[in-house]
Order: structure tokens, then sequence, then C-alpha cells
């Protein structure tokens, strides 16, 4: 190889090394966009390539509920008032359920498993119950009764209409006295599965 040759190529190899180089410094870093990453969330952003902690999941189920109960069995007539609210907690993916009846609110506390769904299951202890509001004849005196709330409720796609099935069971845990005679707690163990259909007020 002639010095001119070796010259030559010399100037192509540095040729194609700045070339490289240039190239390589000149390609754009990716676009970050902040947003809320997470698919479960009100405000999730499919485009969004970074989370900046905006995420919200409670607002789409947030509100009054105007519907209707269709209990089958032993509460048909515990549940004549069919409102629900459900209004926001602390933890995001959580929300607070009350549902009205003829034996008092009940309140629950619910977790928001999807973008369309909240599950219930929960047991409320020491619940104040007037017996004769679900057993004719059991007296007026309140006793405490031993309750479970469990469900699954969907909300629609334009955030306005509730469903599902409320399984509800109702068990004494104090003495009941009915026409004076004295019944021992677990007398009333009552079960009921209510469907639920609401509408947002």
């Amino acid at each position: 190889m002639t010095t001119a040759t070796f010259k030559n190529a010399n100037y192509l190899l540095i040729f194609i090394l700045t070339a490289g180089l240039i190239i390589t410094g000149c390609k754009k870093e990716p676009e970050i966009t902040k947003g809320c990453t997470d698919s479960v969330a009100d405000n999730f952003n499919s485009r969004a390539t970074e989370d900046d902690g905006s995420c919200t999941y409670q607002k789409r189920f947030l509100g009054e509920y105007d519907g209707n109960f269709m209990c089958t069995d032993a509460f048909a007539t515990v549940f004549n008032r069919a409102d629900i609210s459900i209004t926001e907690r602390l933890s995001k993916q959580e929300i607070q359920m009350t549902i009205q009846s003829t034996i008092g609110p009940l309140i629950v506390l619910g977790k928001i498993i999807s973008r369309e769904e909240i599950e219930i299951d929960q047991v409320l202890e020491n619940l104040p119950v007037i017996p004769n509001d679900i057993f004719p004849g059991a007296g007026t005196e309140p006793v405490r009764c031993r309750g479970e709330v469990k469900t699954l409720l969907k909300i629609s796609t334009d955030n306005k209409t509730l469903t599902g099935d409320i399984n509800l069971k109702l068990t004494n845990t104090d003495p009941i006295n009915v026409g004076g005679f004295p019944l021992p707690p677990g007398f009333l163990n009552l079960s009921d599965k209510c469907g639920f259909v609401g509408n947002k007020k």
C-alpha cells in the first residue's frame, strides 16, 4: 500500500467515525409525557410514559343513587328505600357506601377492583336492630345483631347507573323477646340476595 493510499484510507476512516459520532449525537432523547399511567384510574392517560401521581379512582362512583332493591326473601320489606350514597375515602382505591333501610343506615367500605367495579365484603358487628322491623311480633326493643354485606357493583360507561346483586345476612347476638318468650342469640338468622339498579340523582 502506497503512502498516499494509506493516507486516503485514514481520512476515510476518520470521516466514517466522525459521521457516526455526529449521527449518534443528533439522536433525540425519548419524549416524556407525564400523566396517570394506572389503567384502573379515572384519569388514565394511555399516552403517558411517566406517572406524575395525579391518578384519581373514586370520582366516577361518587354520588347519591336512587333506584330499586329487588329482595326476594327475608329483606323484601326491610329495604323498601332504595337509596345508596357513595363517598370517597383517603385511600385512593376505597369508597364508603351507605345503604338506607328501615333498620337504619348500613355503612360499609368498598374496594375499587377495576374501572367499572367495586367490591364490598364486610361484617358489621353490634348492629342495633328493632326486631319488629323484620320479624312481626318480635318486640320493639333494639337488640344487637351481626350483619354481613357482600356485593360486586358495576358502574355504567357513562358513570350514571350502578347495578349488581347485594347479598345480605343478619343474625341476632342478643336474646329476643317474642310475646313474652325469650329467644336465644341466633334466632334471627336471615339472608337474602337483593338485585340493585340505581341511577345517580
